[in-house]
């Protein structure tokens, strides 16, 4: 949602995001939502990011563009880090012996 913010389009609503599947499909998704996001970064200029941000916080002269860019990528790596942990753990459990 935070790229359609970015793009100008209107924002979707959350039951219209939905898992797409399978490890193919899956990384096919994560590859789009890369490509759009990258192109709304490309389009960027000062101006833009000196901005009120729409999204998360709707409208709050408070925050900027620049803000919510930093907000995405703060929980991408949150959600990397999650991501990482539970791979540790399946292999963990995986192992004989445990």
């Amino acid at each position: 949602m935070a790229a359609d913010h970015l793009l100008g389009r209107p924002p979707r609503e959350r039951t219209d995001v939905t898992w797409p599947g399978d490890g193919k499909a899956t990384v096919a998704w994560l590859r789009d939502l890369r490509t759009d996001w990258l192109a709304g970064l490309d389009r960027l200029d000062d101006t833009d990011l000196d901005t009120t941000a729409p999204f998360p916080w709707p409208n709050d002269p408070q925050y900027s563009v620049a803000h919510m860019i930093g907000w995405v990528n703060a929980e991408l790596m949150k959600n990397a880090a999650e991501i990482g942990q539970l791979r540790l753990l399946r292999v963990q459990v995986q192992q004989p012996g445990h």
